[in-house]
Order: structure tokens, then C-alpha cells, then sequence
């Protein structure tokens, strides 16, 4: 019995379970991890310049996991009790998968930081996936190209289990000026590329390499109508297609309130997701963009509830409006979700 319990303690300790902050079950949000983000810890950045958020300020925004403190950062937030994220997709891998890809290098110090990354992630974090982030956002879909990159460094640099990655997510916005046109072909091509993404990620030789898509509510709709198409034996619309391309899809609603929320998840495919058992998530923004209705970022708007508790107030009231299956996903870490840069939005370090 002893040994028995003793070999129980090991495997919960390497699977991570040991760090359940929650007491119990916890939630599967997902999070983008961008390249920089907000830092109130930089000498004379504080609210004003929050506020403004502009290239003016770009001294205030630093890099999201390239020391122990940031990651400690990261990791505190994935572990908010009550608000625990599950899985990340992780922004500035590309040139450093690149160039040991090219050299066939695994002793870079590029390398040796994304496995230092990727095993505090997946202990520090019960049960995290990280994905690698893609955003060349180009008609040509180039981030298909790059996905040998993460299929080589998990075959060939990665020497446990834990640091490797366990996806590809593509954050490409090209559909978007084609999905009305005329040219059938345009749109058939696109999804090909976008198939080659899965496709390349089958081509890792140990282990599945999970495949994530983020897609706009609208991109199955011209004139307000769902424009279904053939591609590859099925009737359907673009969402719904990209649906069946990858494992799991983020859907930008471009809203914050309900009903509008869940009216555009049912349009982008919510309930065809599940009876194809794919993951799907609603992408709330933080950061300051416009129109003001699509992000939780204090700007000056005729709509109140610019903060971090009035998202998590939104995402309490899934099960009420029918997205009881649906997780949430954060848009993003410090842009301004755990900035600390502002008192509706504190740090969660």
C-alpha cells in the first residue's frame, strides 16, 4: 500500500496536479499570450498612460515570458482560483523554432528558453496545453509553413513530454476580405492552405500535435445569410468548414452583452462543434480597440462595465444563455487581463 500511495504522490507531482489552487474543480479557460504587454512595473508607466495605450507609450510594454518573474506572472495567472486557464497560445516562438529548424540545432538559447517555458507551464499549471501562435494573417496562409517548425523541435529537441508543445493555434484574418466573393475558388484555396496546417501537424512523429483556429462570427455570412459552399465532399458555410479543418476554433464575437453573444456563436457553428466534439471558445478582447461594444477595456464609451469583473459577470452567465458548453477565452494576458495597470484590471502575480 505504501508504494502504491507513494507512486500516486509521484505522478500527481509530475502531471502537475499538486498546484489545484482552486480545492476542486478547475475551469478551462483558454488565453492569448502575446508577444509584449502592459507593465506597470516600468519606471513612470502608470494609469495615464494605460489609458491611452499608444505607440507612444511603447516603453511601457515588455515581454510576457522572457524572464522567471514573467512567467511566474503568466503562471499566477493561468492559477486565479475560480478563473483557471487550461490552455495558451503562446506568441513569439516562430523565429526562435525557426532558426534551430534551419541549422537543425537544438542547443540554441532560443531553444533551451522555450523548453524552460514549456516545462514551468506544464508544472506550475494542472493539466495546461501551450500552443505555439502563429499570426502571419496572409492571404497565402504562410503560417502552414510553419508548423514543421514546432513538428521538428517537438521530434527532435524536446527530451520529455513536458517540453513539448501541445498545439499549433493560426491567428490569420485574411478570410475576411474573400468571404463574399464571387470567385469560389478563392475561398476553396483558402481552406485548402488552412487544411495544410492540420495536415502538417500529422506529420509529428510522437505524440498528437493539436491544431486551434481563430475565426470571426461572420465569416459564414454575406448579406447577413449563411453562404454555404462545396468543398471537399460537404454543403456547409466557412465557419462551419473551418470547424471540421481543425481541433478546436475561438470565435470573435465582437461583443460583450448578450444576446448578441450567443447569437453569434449559433451562427459561427457553436452546436455544429459539438456533435463534432471539437472545443470551441468565445474570444472576449480587453485591449483598447473600437467599436467600444467589442472590448472589456476602460475607455472613455457610452457603455459601463469596462472591467475585469464585469467579464467574469459576462462568463458566469454562459450556462443561463445556452453556452454552457462553450469555454471563454481571454484576449489577452497584460493587454490588459493581469496588467495590474489599472484598479479594474489588477495584476495576478
Amino acid at each position: 500500500m505504501k508504494v502504491i500511495l507513494v507512486l500516486v504522490s509521484l505522478l500527481s507531482g509530475i502531471q502537475g496536479f499538486l498546484t489545484d489552487t482552486s480545492g476542486g474543480q478547475r475551469e478551462h479557460y483558454a488565453m492569448y499570450v502575446w508577444r509584449t504587454g502592459f507593465d506597470p512595473n516600468v519606471p513612470g508607466c502608470d494609469q495615464t498612460d494605460f489609458l491611452e495605450w499608444d505607440s507612444k507609450h511603447s516603453h511601457c510594454f515588455t515581454h510576457t515570458w522572457d524572464s522567471p518573474e514573467r512567467r511566474q506572472w503568466l503562471w499566477a495567472t493561468c492559477n486565479v482560483p475560480g478563473r483557471e486557464i487550461s490552455r495558451i497560445f503562446l506568441a513569439d516562438v516562430h523565429h526562435k523554432l525557426k532558426s534551430g529548424f534551419q541549422t537543425n540545432n537544438c542547443n540554441m538559447n532560443d531553444i533551451a528558453l522555450l523548453k524552460t517555458t514549456l516545462t514551468e507551464g506544464h508544472t506550475k499549471v494542472t493539466n495546461l496545453k501551450i500552443f505555439a501562435l502563429f499570426a502571419a494573417s496572409d492571404p497565402e496562409v504562410s503560417e502552414r509553413h510553419m508548423v514543421p517548425y514546432v513538428v521538428w523541435y517537438n521530434d527532435n529537441c524536446a527530451d520529455t513530454t513536458q517540453e513539448k508543445f501541445d498545439g499549433v493555434a493560426v491567428n490569420n484574418e485574411a478570410y475576411a476580405a474573400i468571404k463574399c466573393s464571387s470567385d469560389l475558388s478563392q475561398r476553396t484555396t483558402h481552406l485548402d492552405r488552412l487544411q495544410e496546417i492540420h495536415d502538417g501537424a500529422q506529420r509529428q512523429r510522437h505524440g498528437k500535435l493539436l491544431t486551434h483556429f481563430s475565426i470571426s462570427w461572420h465569416w459564414g455570412r454575406c448579406n447577413g445569410q449563411s453562404q454555404p459552399f462545396l468543398w471537399r465532399g460537404k454543403s456547409l458555410d466557412a465557419t462551419h468548414h473551418m470547424i471540421d479543418i481543425f481541433d478546436s476554433i475561438d470565435v470573435q464575437v465582437g461583443y460583450t452583452t448578450f444576446p448578441q453573444i450567443s447569437t453569434r456563436m449559433s451562427q459561427a457553428g457553436m452546436d455544429y462543434a459539438s456533435l463534432q466534439h471539437k472545443d470551441i471558445y468565445v474570444t472576449f478582447y480587453t485591449d483598447k480597440t473600437e467599436p467600444c461594444q467589442i472590448t472589456f477595456f476602460p475607455q472613455v464609451c457610452q457603455w459601463t462595465g469596462r472591467s475585469e469583473s464585469n467579464l467574469f459577470a459576462i462568463i458566469d452567465q454562459f450556462p443561463s444563455n445556452g453556452l454552457g458548453h462553450v469555454e471563454p477565452c481571454i484576449h489577452y494576458f497584460r493587454g490588459v487581463y493581469s496588467s495590474g495597470g489599472h484598479p479594474d484590471w489588477p495584476a495576478h502575480s
